[in-house]
């Protein structure tokens, strides 16, 4: 049984080498379900983050949607952060 993480260490292990998703690695670290469901909300949120796209680049939608989640969740490290940017940017690419 993994140890317990918390929510910002999870979504990195999440993220870890995304797109790629190692499952086995990830459910091994991460074996409480609360936390799996938390940071698959995290996820959902983040797709779902409006954007005003006008002329900015990715990079600057990018930074938009990491100022977002900051305000959103005070809580999270900057890694986790960032990683859940670059997610955002990857899938709107």
């Amino acid at each position: 049984m993994g140890a317990s993480v918390n929510l910002s260490d999870a979504v990195v292990l999440f993220l870890a080498g995304f797109p790629r998703h190692d499952g086995e690695k990830y459910l091994a670290a991460v074996d409480d379900e609360t936390t799996r469901a938390a940071v698959q909300a995290l996820l959902d949120e983040t797709r779902q983050i409006p954007v005003e796209w006008g002329n900015k680049t990715l990079p600057e939608i990018g930074q938009e949607v990491r100022d977002e989640l900051r305000r959103r969740h005070p809580e999270l490290s900057e890694t986790a952060v960032n990683r859940l940017g670059s997610y955002f940017t990857y899938l709107v690419r």
